[in-house]
């Protein structure tokens, strides 16, 4: 049987609700009247409490992993190794292949629960596969303008959380990072979040998970915040690698560190939705290159060392009114990795 945690009351989410008619949910992408930081956001500005640290050591150490390569391998196998119980919230599902694995799962006993984004035209098919199983799979509630988030919990013991989708173009071409997360903490703030989310699809009251002290990086709760702060408390060097950069606090957070002597480097996808922030950065002396060798659809920061990796696009959308969730890379090993890449992107763009 799943055990379910009760959870303390403490962040309200925002009962806002969508996301993209695109490929990544994000339909502010060129919207001007929409790039503007928030005061608020139902939950981004709640102060931490004083023993907790969005950057402290876990235990174990994360594990992180570039793709395209090896990323279906991954998938699979996560699903796999999974006994007891598996939680999927994904935002696009098209990958008949994944399905048959989590069908797999649930007839060999494992307790499966699939949540998805209602609105996103790839995943009837999918839906229709999973639920033809009895594979418990809900639409995601719509609190949120869209449930971007892409995560998995295998047997309450370890989390995988990303930046791809499980469509054809994640396994084969894209750009995208990720985490294996086993910290207990981690793992019972993205539970608890998973169990509201579930229960709110089902037409059930909300229950908000307590996220006033969690290194989780969360939309609609603290996403903003933390995103700015990282960026802020850059000293040295600011790398950044996405699909794009349309929250204006955001984009002023990275020429501000520009400014005060930080080396900024932005990898950003080459497209129209692209250019404002491009010229944006270039007329405040930041060098960009555009990911023309490659697909690109990471959402990466590297400040000083510390690593953010995770489902959210820099808009306003997706910052403060998307289900997204994230997290911040400390470990020495495991940023060497993430930069490793970045390092090799940057060279082989202009």
């Amino acid at each position: 049987m799943r055990a379910v945690s009760v959870v303390v009351l403490a962040v309200s989410l925002l009962a806002c609700g969508g996301d993209d008619g695109t490929s990544d949910g994000d339909t502010d992408t060129s919207d001007e009247a929409d790039m503007v930081a928030p005061d608020a956001d139902g939950g981004d500005d709640v102060p931490l409490e004083p023993e907790c640290d969005p950057l402290g050591a876990r235990t174990p150490a994360l594990e992180a992993f570039v793709a395209p390569t090896g990323l279906q391998a991954r998938v699979e196998d996560f699903i796999d190794d999974a006994q007891d119980t598996l939680d999927v919230q994904m935002y696009l599902f098209t990958v008949n292949a994944i399905a048959s694995r989590i069908i797999a799962a649930k007839n060999r006993g494992v307790d499966v629960r699939v949540l998805l984004d209602p609105d996103h035209k790839g995943n009837p098919d999918v839906r229709g596969d999973l639920l033809a199983a009895n594979v418990p799979t809900r639409d995601a509630p719509n609190l949120y303008e869209f449930s971007h988030a892409k995560y998995m919990i295998a047997d309450g013991a370890r989390a995988l959380i990303m930046s791809a989708n499980f469509n054809v173009d994640a396994f084969r071409s894209e750009r995208n990072y990720g985490v294996i997360d086993r910290d207990p903490d981690d793992l019972e703030d993205l539970i608890a979040i998973f169990n509201m989310d579930w229960a709110s699809g089902g037409g059930e009251p909300p229950m908000p998970a307590n996220l006033s002290c969690t290194r989780l990086i969360v939309s609609p709760n603290n996403s903003f915040r933390r995103v700015i702060d990282l960026i802020d408390n850059a000293e040295e060097t600011l790398d950044v690698e996405a699909l794009y950069v349309s929250e204006t606090g955001v984009r002023e957070a990275i020429v501000a560190a520009k400014g005060r002597g930080v080396a900024v480097r932005v990898i950003i996808e080459g497209s129209a939705d692209s250019s404002m922030a491009e010229e944006y950065f270039e007329a405040a002396g930041i060098t960009v290159h555009d990911a023309n060798t490659f697909s690109l659809h990471a959402k990466l920061i590297i400040a000083d060392g510390v690593a953010f990796i995770g489902s959210q696009n820099y808009s306003t959308t997706a910052l403060t009114r998307n289900r997204e969730i994230g997290v911040f890379v400390t470990e020495a090993s495991q940023v060497s990795v993430i930069q490793t890449q970045f390092d090799a992107d940057w060279s082989s763009t202009n």
